[in-house]
């Protein structure tokens, strides 16, 4: 069974609730983790609330937390709606929402075809594995006329990577099944539980690093420049969005 119970049953979102890009703090308002409305939410909930249900650590939670209320909050509450404002922490090239396209705010809806575009890429039987996360980022990088700056490239690994650490089977794959709820329902999949060890910021850290490093590696060999892996070693800016 899921995380939810019958204390927290999946609701969604209704018209003149805020929603972001963002599917693991969607899945958190429409479950009623985080008020349903996705409006004020505080530091303290907002930390409580991605400790609980994704069970990581108090360091990682409190950094995603704060990255996303000082970057797009106010007086330390957030509105969920806020962290779509563009190249702030949101990106182009997001897994399935539109790109912004010169507007503000980008899309908070799920685009259809992104999101089919996306489960393409797993496996029908056996998943998606972390090297196939790093191929839809480099697939939807390829598609952008202006690449994406080094700080929101690294932020796109650690989407990655987070995904990967918290929806993973003990075989190191997502079933098309947790991604298509998660990602396209937003909601938390049926027959999931939070992981059962705690994520912490090393954790995330060097999955982030893998991701770069693997979407490196491709770029290599289709003879396309790649980034410099050098920054990512340094870094974990790349985290501070999945939340």
């Amino acid at each position: 069974m899921s995380t939810c119970s019958l204390a927290h049953p999946f609701i969604p979102a209704t018209p003149g609730d805020r929603r972001s890009p963002c599917p693991a703090l969607n899945a958190l308002a429409n479950h009623g983790y985080l008020p349903r409305n996705g409006q004020n939410i505080g530091l303290c909930h907002l930390i409580r609330a991605v400790q609980e249900v994704y069970n990581l650590s108090f360091i990682l939670a409190a950094l995603l937390a704060l990255a996303g209320i000082l970057l797009c909050g106010r007086a330390f509450h957030l509105d969920l709606d806020a962290l779509a404002i563009h190249n702030k922490i949101e990106h182009d090239a997001s897994l399935v929402h539109a790109d912004a396209l010169g507007q503000q705010r980008a899309p908070t809806e799920v685009d259809p075809e992104l999101l089919k575009s996306f489960l393409s890429h797993a496996d029908p039987q056996r998943g998606m594995s972390l090297y196939d996360l790093a191929q839809v980022r480099i697939s939807r990088e390829a598609q952008l006329a202006r690449p994406l700056d080094l700080i929101h490239s690294q932020i796109g690994a650690g989407e990655a990577a987070l995904c990967w650490l918290l929806l993973k089977q003990d075989n190191g794959r997502i079933p098309s099944s947790t991604l298509l709820q998660w990602y396209g329902e937003e909601r938390l999949p049926d027959n999931w539980a939070r992981p059962p060890h705690v994520i912490g910021l090393l954790n995330a850290r060097t999955k982030a690093v893998e991701v770069a490093n693997i979407m490196s590696s491709l770029k290599k060999s289709t003879c396309r420049s790649p980034p410099s892996s050098s920054y990512f070693s340094v870094s974990f800016l790349g985290l501070r969005t999945i939340m």
